[in-house]
């Protein structure tokens, strides 16, 4: 009887034993048991984050503030000629995509001598004012790098004279004789003038300070019917370069 109890005993330790080495498992939201496979792949879902491909719209911020840049360009070589050349550009983002661009510009003064761009062209006693205004589109909607932009302009002009410099053609008939250039001159000019040019460029943006450049390509109207700087048969040709601030 002894030994019966004996073995009844051991076999019910045994079977407590082994119970006891079981870890029971979680009940999951509907109160079931949660298997082990169920587990595994949950701690497999807190280790892998959910991708996303939103952009962080904090770090452009700076992008999306109004910005006046200065063009140091004019400025050099109208202080060459004795005349001020201002022009800026005034960029007013509407999102990450598209700005809207404002490009007031101011020539005063009298050229000493013959201003070489494209060609040979002298002013008397010149006032040019005017402005061009147009639209800036983004490439990578990020507020800055590379763009494309149209911009229209019209400025007024007057002149006591205007002087346009020419090498003589071929067709002259003192060409192999005299290689004075020709100069033809317009008295007391005033009219307008206005052009229409697609540029492509890129600017770059830091919390403080911007630049820019870009080249364009263009068509333009002379209302003045003079030889007009920068216009070649009604072909505008602009290149800029732009410091600035956002304010």
């Amino acid at each position: 009887m002894k030994n019966s109890c004996s073995v009844i005993s051991s076999i019910l330790f045994l079977v407590f034993f082994a119970n006891a080495q079981e870890v029971p498992l979680p009940l999951s939201n509907d109160s079931s048991l949660t298997t082990a496979q169920e587990i595994k792949e949950t701690k497999v879902e807190k280790k892998v984050p959910e991708k996303c491909d939103c952009i962080n719209l904090e770090g452009y911020q700076k992008n999306l503030r109004p910005a006046i840049y200065l063009h140091p360009l004019p400025l050099f070589f109208g202080a060459a000629s004795n005349i001020l050349m201002f022009s800026s550009t005034i960029e007013i983002p509407m999102n990450l995509s598209n700005s809207v661009i404002i490009i007031p510009a101011v020539w005063l003064g009298n050229s000493d001598g013959y201003i070489q761009v494209f060609d040979a062209v002298e002013y008397e006693k010149l006032i040019r004012i005017g402005s061009g205004i147009g639209v800036r589109r983004y490439a990578r909607d990020r507020g800055q790098g590379f763009y494309l932009q149209a911009i229209a302009s019209a400025y007024y002009i007057s002149a006591k004279s205007i002087s346009h410099k020419e090498d003589p053609s071929e067709e002259d008939d003192d060409y192999y004789y005299n290689w004075e250039p020709k100069i033809t001159t317009w008295k007391k000019v005033k009219g307008v003038i206005c052009d229409l040019i697609l540029y492509i460029g890129s600017t770059h943006k830091w919390q403080n300070i911007g630049f820019f450049y870009e080249g364009g390509l263009g068509f333009g109207y002379d209302g003045t019917h003079t030889y007009q700087l920068g216009y070649i048969n009604k072909l505008v040709a602009s290149f800029n370069l732009g410091v600035g601030i956002p304010f």
